[in-house]
């Protein structure tokens, strides 16, 4: 494929304004936002995570969301594949607030390419699932990092290189949705396949992310939850 027409196909939607380049202090509260566009108004995000900052280098980005950290997604009547998408046209703006559930997530995303992989922690040990959630290449904002969410994911289970590990793929319902939604081409979400599978072949070799020491990201019976920063919704002019 042609190297600009790849790029225009991983680019988050919306103007770039203002690049942050300096890496984010590990520490730090930020938002991990996914921008979406719209055919009726301007690209805005669509769904917002709060974390804490682990790694900011030239190699890996990782943030952790312990539960009851903030997060906002676009609300609205939801429709899709399980209900859970909202129709982009005639979107008024609105967000829903909640709380981060579950177990402490947390995500690892290589610079440059196409996903992060996720991890979840129960306080004593990794659970044996893995997520990689395909995306455009972070990009680092004034209040933590922008993708865009690309619908369809990688799922494994189990050890890497060991007899029970699996990959599978998820929500590629969700995909071809968006694709009849108009949110996003065929070409892209062909595109967004070849990374999917590109992903669970390197998962599958157990190798990248999968063969990466954990442990230094494990969470700490310091770590607490964070809200949102302040201005997570405003986009670069």
């Amino acid at each position: 494929m042609d190297i600009d027409v790849r790029r225009q196909l991983e680019a988050i939607p919306g103007p770039a304004g203002n690049v942050v380049k300096t890496p984010h202090p590990v520490g730090s509260t930020v938002a991990l936002r996914s921008i979406r566009g719209f055919a009726d108004r301007a690209a805005a995000v669509s769904f917002a995570v709060a974390g804490t900052v682990l790694q900011d280098d030239g190699d890996l980005t990782v943030v952790m969301t312990r539960p009851g950290s903030g997060r906002a997604s676009r609300a609205g009547s939801r429709t899709g594949p399980r209900g859970r998408n909202v129709v982009a046209i005639g979107w008024d703006g609105s967000y829903d607030l909640a709380e981060w559930e579950g177990h402490t997530v947390v995500r690892a995303h290589p610079h440059g390419r196409c996903w992060s992989v996720w991890r979840w922690h129960d306080g004593e040990n990794w659970i044996g699932d893995w997520y990689g959630n395909l995306e455009s290449p972070w990009r680092r904002s004034a209040v933590g990092y922008d993708t865009q969410d690309w619908a369809l994911d990688v799922v494994a289970q189990g050890t890497p290189g060991a007899d029970d590990w699996t990959i599978g793929f998820k929500d590629e319902d969700e995909l071809d949705w968006y694709v009849e939604q108009g949110t996003f081409s065929a070409e892209c979400a062909a595109y967004f396949r070849s990374v999917g599978e590109e992903l669970a072949e390197i998962m599958r070799r157990g190798e990248g992310l999968a063969a990466a020491d954990w442990s230094r990201w494990a969470p700490t019976r310091d770590d607490v939850s964070v809200p949102l920063p302040e201005a997570w919704q405003a986009l670069p002019v």
